[in-house]
């Protein structure tokens, strides 16, 4: 960004991440979103470069569940990958930069979550069969040939699956599995299965607890062969090891308030494994920052990479012999590749260097603050982005952020979109209602039936709250969100005269018909969210902001896709035509290239400037 106040257009190009890290060599692989293209790449990462080992045409996404990930592993001296536009397998050979050749042909099915087995000269993923025209997709656990391309099924008859993992004598295979209508971090089923020579299953059992409602993840054996878990039975998602005489935490002194693994809304989550003297590393969330743990004989200890600016988010992290490293998010500066050295200072503090990213702005950006609102028993968390220039104690005009998912999170790591209006003199609170990830497992399931009330309930209390504080300015507090977020800020609207105005970017409308409507993976979402819709349909009516839209009294601004196959383009023009015909002012803008969730950055910046220039519009401001 070259101006000290960045344009929308910088903004956006501006925001990237990593994912799905490998050690090769001397390098680092891993995948590397370019928001100014929306392609996944897949690079080396190597003395401060990320070089591209696939050519432009290819871009590495997997689409099962529709949020895919896992969607390329290491196998030997080749790369197998999902393609984005076919949602096949291919495979490209190491170092990279060849033609990559097709490994599977198989029609309406799409592959994620891959794990390579060298003794079977294979990988094991997940298929999502998408062949009949109204009926719903089916989901297993298949093994490719890498020399024949072939894909036969080694678990099916669950509705879905995930994180399979292999013991390290080939012997033996776990995985996640669980059933409409639970979701994966609600409940799930964590299946053991012993293999023979040729890798077929000869036996397998259920090792979840069968009297527990809980949510496994992310199974892995450990270098000496015994398995591991992460569980939250006891509110918390902490690592377990599996022993000849049932599950068992690792401790004493298990990190209090600490959780080992988010809500898997996508494949391929890694937070934790082991070094090469059999030590445990894992990357935990307390209170919406990541920490770096240790856990050995001696217990666990907290690590800290020794870096000028502290990491807020740790994730994707990959172990191997003595390196180790992981993806790194920041408050001030752009996420970044680190690896870490496999000793650590007496006090903790771990050498480590910055491999790729880690670039600062060149303006002083506004940095996260945490804050809590509400009394003991019903704390709200949420991280507050001030104006630089704002005087202490003045109140601001101040913009509401609700995030997607519901059960999801939202975290305190540089976000340039947010910096965009704290430089325009806006303060930005980002909110992790009741439902959100990270907080424990009672915290997230207080939105089980729920959803248009507690998270509603939530964020009118943060505003309120900021107002009393005079942190904000009353007659400039506004709402916005995305997808989940928009339907929590539409309801917010109905059922408070706090805010000025609201964004609803995708936002759900009519979250009867999304049910009706939706991939195989939410299609049951709604029946914990708010109810089943067939007995609960004055439940679904009530909430309804589409049904309701009488109730909203305030401008309301609205982006939408055409494309979008989850919030029906429909929902949104019935949405602002019930408020225009009530003489409620409204602005619509439709993207014709753009599905659920926009990816092309000119469409990214145009919805920060059309809603900045709303927001000013409606306190009477000139156009920035």
């Amino acid at each position: 960004m070259a101006e000290l106040r960045p344009t929308a257009r910088e903004a956006v190009t501006a925001m990237h991440d990593y994912a799905g890290l490998r050690f090769y060599r001397d390098s680092i692989l891993g995948v590397s979103f370019e928001a100014g293209t929306g392609r996944n790449r897949l690079c080396r990462f190597q003395a401060g470069q990320a070089i591209s080992m696939l050519p432009e045409v290819f871009s590495v996404r997997s689409r099962v569940h529709e949020y895919g990930g896992g969607a390329w592993c290491l196998a030997g001296d080749q790369v197998c990958f999902v393609n984005e536009q076919d949602q096949q397998v291919w495979c490209v050979d190491l170092p990279g930069q060849g033609r990559p050749q097709q490994l599977t042909f198989a029609e309406g099915t799409r592959f994620a979550d891959m794990l390579y087995v060298p003794v079977l000269q294979s990988v094991l993923a997940i298929s999502e069969c998408h062949t009949g025209v109204g009926t719903e997709a089916s989901n297993r656990l298949v093994v490719i040939d890498l020399h024949r391309g072939s894909v036969n099924t080694l678990a099916e008859g669950a509705d879905f699956y995930s994180s399979p993992a292999i013991s390290p004598n080939g012997q033996q295979l776990a995985w996640v599995e669980w059933d409409h209508p639970r979701q994966p971090w609600c409940s799930t089923r964590l299946v053991l299965a012993q293999l023979n020579l040729e890798g077929e299953i000869v036996q397998r059992q259920v090792i979840s607890d069968s009297y527990l409602e809980a949510a496994w993840a992310q199974p892995r054996f450990a270098p000496d062969g015994r398995l591991h878990a992460v569980v939250d039975r006891d509110n918390w998602w902490r690592i377990e090891v599996y022993t000849d005489t049932g599950w068992k935490a690792l401790g004493p002194a298990c990190p209090s308030n600490t959780e080992f693994t988010t809500a898997p809304w996508q494949f391929g989550l890694a937070t934790y494994g082991w070094n090469a003297a059999g030590e445990l590393l894992a990357l935990g969330q307390c209170g919406g920052y990541s920490t770096l743990w240790r856990y050995d004989e001696r217990g666990w200890q907290i690590l800290r990479p020794g870096l000028e600016q502290t990491p807020t988010r740790l994730h994707s992290l990959v172990c191997q012999d003595n390196r180790m490293a992981c993806v790194a998010e920041f408050g001030g500066c752009e996420p970044a590749i680190l690896e870490l050295s496999g000793s650590e200072h007496e006090d903790g503090v771990v050498p480590c260097r910055i491999v790729h990213g880690g670039s600062r702005p060149e303006f002083v950006p506004s940095l996260p603050v945490s804050l809590s609102i509400g009394e003991d028993e019903h704390e709200i968390p949420c991280f507050l982005y001030r104006p630089l220039d704002a005087s202490p104690g003045q109140p601001l005009p101040t913009v509401i952020w609700t995030h997607g998912g519901p059960t999801a999170t939202t975290a305190p790591v540089f976000k340039p979109a947010i910096q965009y209006w704290t430089r325009r003199g806006f303060m930005i609170v980002d909110v992790n209602y009741r439902g959100s990830t990270g907080y424990g497992r009672d915290y997230r399931m207080q939105l089980a039936g729920q959803w248009g009330c507690a998270d509603v309930d939530d964020v009118v209390r943060v505003a309120r709250a900021l107002i009393q504080q005079g942190m904000a300015d009353a007659d400039a507090v506004f709402i916005r969100g995305n997808s989940a977020g928009g339907y929590t800020t539409l309801n917010a609207l109905r059922h408070t005269d706090l805010f000025r105005g609201g964004a609803s970017l995708y936002g759900v409308s009519d979250p009867a018909r999304l049910g009706q409507l939706t991939h195989k993976f939410e299609s049951r979402y709604l029946h914990w969210l708010i109810g089943a819709p067939d007995r609960e349909a004055e439940r679904y009516r009530v909430r309804s902001p589409l049904l309701n839209a009488g109730q909203i009294d305030v401008p309301v601004i609205f982006f939408q896709g055409e494309q979008d196959r989850v919030v029906l383009p429909e929902q949104t023009r019935d949405m602002a035509a019930c408020l225009m015909a009530r003489q409620i002012r409204v602005e619509t803008h439709f993207f014709a290239d753009e599905a659920h969730g926009f990816r092309r950055p000119e469409n990214q910046a145009q919805v920060l400037e059309q809603e900045l220039a709303f927001f000013r519009s409606i306190m009477a401001l000139p156009a920035d």
